[in-house]
């Protein structure tokens, strides 16, 4: 039995008419109440207006982007604990061996409710148990306690009451009277009454929501301008923190393919080695290019050939965005080929300086 769960529509028009609300509030502050003044100056009546509307447009467009921004979260707590407290009354076991306290005869279920509070923590089942042969009831909360009746004291003369319960239905009708001064009243409970909506809709929530709850589009937009201006500030906020770093970073020759290859030929060829060929470069995250170069010194074998060029090529590329690949140097007959990399963007320039910083520090311990 569904008691508390609604359709996904009831707990979306209950969070748009709080956001209406919200937002009709605050537009209502900057356009009706009291300026501030500025550098200690009451703004020109003329200017006012403008001003005024200025402000609301301002502010409104982040309570409206941050209302949508939490909408999905909001909606699925609210779902998540009506279906908690359906689960809880359909799933609680009733308590066992009850008897009637007028025949002793074993009472039967005849009805269970839910008992609530404010901040949803302790809800507890009541179970409404009936005799069959002779009609007396009793109620106990879920963990066997039975529920115990304490009469309200006499409005008039403060005297405790006495009372009468009768129940026709789902209505059960108290009747109270007091045993001194003969005061009477009367109370009725619905115990098939639903829970209450939380907030009635107003009669111009559709004009209202258009005008402060954004669209999915809209919504979207917003999302993503504030997770740009938070990226932004919190980059800006990490080069300030970390200033040297990024100094080292912009330090970094930054060579394209070409300026790379002219910058390794005169280099190598001052080692003996000639014809530096690149092959088709791999569009990667980072750029990787294929070279080749062949070995003119005479008599130089494979792993001096191969250690030199290492250190070479390492050792110019340095204070670069280029490295050597980690697969290295091979080598053939004296023809010795390996992998580049190049590197961009500010992030992975700024790891390729703490690798170097770390190697630095590395090589200090030693």
């Amino acid at each position: 039995m569904i008691i508390y769960l609604k359709p996904y529509e009831y707990y979306s028009d209950l969070y748009d008419q709080a956001t209406i609300d919200r937002c009709s509030r605050m537009e209502r502050r900057f356009l009706e109440g009291e300026l501030p003044e500025m550098e200690g100056k009451k703004i020109p009546e003329k200017n006012a207006p403008n001003i005024r509307k200025s402000m609301a447009e301002y502010f409104l467009y982040f309570l409206t982007g941050e209302r949508y921004k939490d909408k999905s979260e909001a909606i699925r707590k609210w779902m998540d604990r009506d279906q908690a407290k359906d689960d809880k009354l359909a799933n609680t076991p009733e308590p066992k061996h009850i008897r009637c306290l007028g025949c002793s005869s074993y009472m039967k279920v005849e009805s269970k409710h839910l008992e609530t509070d404010i901040d949803d923590k302790n809800d507890r089942v009541l179970f409404f148990f009936e005799c069959d042969r002779c009609d007396k009831r009793r109620l106990f909360w879920e963990d066997g306690e039975e529920w115990k009746y304490t009469p309200p004291p006499c409005p008039k003369c403060n005297t405790t009451f006495g009372h009468v319960n009768n129940r026709e239905g789902d209505i059960v009708t108290t009747t109270y009277s007091c045993p001194k001064c003969g005061h009477k009243q009367v109370d009725t409970m619905d115990l098939a009454e639903k829970p209450k909506a939380e907030e009635a809709i107003d009669p111009n929530f559709e004009a209202n929501r258009q005008k402060y709850c954004l669209s999915d589009k809209e919504g979207n937009e917003y999302v993503s301008y504030t997770a740009n201006i938070t990226e932004f500030v919190s980059h800006m906020k990490d080069k300030e923190e970390n200033k040297e770093v990024f100094d080292a970073i912009a330090k970094i020759k930054k060579l394209t393919i070409i300026e790379v290859q002219n910058l390794l030929n005169p280099v190598i060829e001052a080692a003996g080695y000639i014809k530096l060929e690149f092959g088709k470069p791999e569009l990667q995250r980072d750029l990787h290019v294929e070279f080749n170069v062949q070995d003119n010194t005479s008599g130089r074998t494979e792993y001096d050939s191969i250690h030199k060029l290492k250190k070479l090529i390492n050792k110019t590329l340095e204070e670069t965005n280029w490295r050597l690949m980690g697969d290295g140097v091979l080598y053939k007959l004296g023809f010795l080929t390996g992998r580049l990399r190049g590197i961009e963007g500010e992030e992975n320039l700024r790891k390729l300086f703490e690798g170097l910083e770390k190697k630095a520090k590395s090589e200090l311990v030693k």
